[in-house]
């Protein structure tokens, strides 16, 4: 297996504690005994696709104060900076809270230095962004956002933005007009009582809200579930919180289950599970473990990724190996429509694709985008990349393009053009 790492000489993997709070950013990269920060991405996207030769845009935040964006062409067989792009300015020295895409067409980035979040619309041909109505936005809790890739999410209609704010328990929703400016929901923000709120996740069908707890070990106790009301009011499901001590839960378009995972690695917890789990969704949205989860791995999940499109059956894992020296090969699982039950997909594991810890897919569900973050302990420096991976009809993952290295360490998302 070769591990992309791309700095020298002496590599550990700065590893992406996902729902670790105290860092201020997303990524926490330890360092056996020392740590520093640095940041990640988030997911939300949302169902459609891409038309043309442009598969997809990557956008990153620059802590230079601007944002960067990458185009992917599978036609071409090309992965690079987008051309003839100028990027619009942010705050800098601040890798960002979140970032999330609305409809293929709007793009939400949240910065806590500033307090502020901001919104441009996406031109589909060139991925030239330009700044909504009302942007940016003051936000003065952006910086109790916790330091969680999944914080910052939309529902998968991209109506809806959903923000986790750890101080207090809370959950602030905005409105997502046809222009693609904010509105707060009437009654936001809305609290989550004693769980604290770290990832943040929504049914396939947009219908419920999921909260993991913000956790110090990556695992949470239990789950809070919340109905999304019309102008995403939010009303408590009945039995939430359940008491399954999830780290990440992903919803899958049916509607009808969650994949979680605990998110524990020897590098995170001292301990593997190798394993997946899934929970059905009842009519009130209440959760029940499906028949023979929680489901074998091959390595212990420290991420997830669910394909979104309204065809796909999907999930895909990811992790740190047990040394912290390098990634684990991404993993596959088919989805069973009617039991929830996880089948491995023939190759899986898949050592000839890129490898990382975090992923997002694009809306299309054909291509899948995994972050690399490495460290230089002589420098005390983050170097990430991302590559891009292409899914054959059967799940198998194949890398047709070479990864591309982000400016500096920053929010991240990834989205079809429309």
């Amino acid at each position: 297996m070769t591990i992309k790492f791309r700095v020298l000489p002496i590599l550990l993997v700065a590893l992406a504690t996902l729902w670790t709070a105290g860092c201020g950013h997303y990524t926490c990269g330890l360092t056996f005994g020392a740590s520093t920060c640095g940041s990640s991405g988030s997911t939300g996207l949302n169902q459609g696709s891409g038309t043309g030769s442009t598969t997809a845009f990557v956008y990153a935040v620059d802590t230079a104060g601007t944002i960067d964006s990458y185009t992917l062409n599978n036609t071409a067989a090309t992965f690079a900076a987008t051309s003839s792009y100028t990027s619009p300015t942010v705050p800098a020295n601040d890798g960002g809270k979140g970032m999330v895409v609305a409809q293929s067409q709007f793009l939400y980035a949240g910065f806590g230095v500033t307090g502020a979040l901001y919104g441009w619309s996406i031109d589909s041909s060139s991925g030239a962004l330009t700044s909504v109505t009302g942007s940016p936005y003051t936000a003065t809790f952006m910086p109790d956002v916790p330091a969680n890739p999944h914080a910052m999410i939309t529902n998968p209609a991209g109506t809806l933005l959903f923000i986790a704010d750890i101080a207090p328990s809370e959950i602030w929703v905005y409105q997502i007009g046809t222009d693609g400016s904010l509105t707060a929901a009437t009654g936001s923000p809305f609290s989550t009582g004693s769980l604290v709120p770290g990832a943040l996740t929504t049914d396939g069908l947009g219908k419920y809200l999921y909260i993991t707890q913000n956790s110090t070990t990556n695992t949470g106790t239990e789950i809070g579930a919340y109905a999304i009301g019309t102008g995403g009011a939010l009303t408590i499901v009945p039995g939430s919180p359940f008491a399954f001590p999830m780290g990440l839960v992903q919803g899958e378009p049916s509607g009808k289950f969650l994949i979680g995972t605990t998110g524990n690695a020897v590098p995170v917890s001292g301990v593997d599970l190798n394993e997946l789990f899934v929970f059905a969704i009842s009519s009130t949205g209440a959760l029940t473990e499906v028949p023979n989860s929680p489901f074998p791995t091959v390595f212990s999940p420290f991420s997830i990724a669910v394909q979104p499109n309204s065809g796909g059956n999907l999930v895909y894992s990811f992790g740190l190996n047990d040394t912290a020296t390098g990634f684990n090969a991404p993993e596959a699982y088919q989805i069973d429509a009617t039991t929830g039950a996880l089948t491995a997909v023939s190759g899986s594991p898949f050592t000839n694709a890129a490898i990382g810890d975090l992923a997002q897919f694009d809306q299309s569900g054909t291509n899948l985008f995994v972050l690399s973050e490495v460290m230089n302990t002589s420098t005390s420096t983050l170097t990430d990349s991302i590559g891009a991976l292409a899914l054959g009809t059967d799940g198998a993952l194949t890398e047709p393009t070479t990864a591309i290295t982000l400016t500096t360490p920053g929010s991240w998302t990834v989205t079809d053009p429309k």
